[in-house]
């Protein structure tokens, strides 16, 4: 039998919080459950990883942003080409990812992303 999302979700919850971890601390994960619920983000689940995107809809393009990823990074290596067509299926013109973790570069070079601005923060509370 098919596994439902519901499913999906339990079984590849840890690899989505352990991705939060590196996130900054801007969302819990039933923050992540919410925005997919009300589908403002997209739950990829793969067997041993998953990945959410989220659009970002510029004034003069639309693009596809890999949000959060975690669990096998092959499998996740191997769920991107999916993602990317389906993305273009759904009008974007672009895709984006980026975290905390300068290794991304090298993995994402290969397969034609490459670094367009860096992003800081700085936290504002004592």
């Amino acid at each position: 039998m098919p596994e439902t999302p519901a499913q999906a979700w339990a079984r590849c919850r840890p690899y989505l919080e352990a991705a939060l971890e590196h996130a900054g601390g801007t969302h819990a994960i039933e923050d992540v459950a919410r925005l997919i619920e009300q589908g403002r983000a997209h739950f990829w689940p793969g067997r041993r990883c998953a990945a959410v995107t989220e659009f970002y809809d510029y004034p003069r393009l639309k693009a596809c942003n890999f949000w959060l990823v975690g669990g096998d990074l092959k499998e996740l290596l191997r769920l991107e080409p999916i993602i990317a067509a389906w993305a273009r299926g759904q009008g974007c013109e672009r895709m984006l990812g980026g975290g905390p973790r300068a290794g991304w570069a090298r993995l994402l070079g290969p397969r034609g992303y490459r670094p367009g601005w860096t992003i800081y923060s700085k936290d504002l509370t004592p």
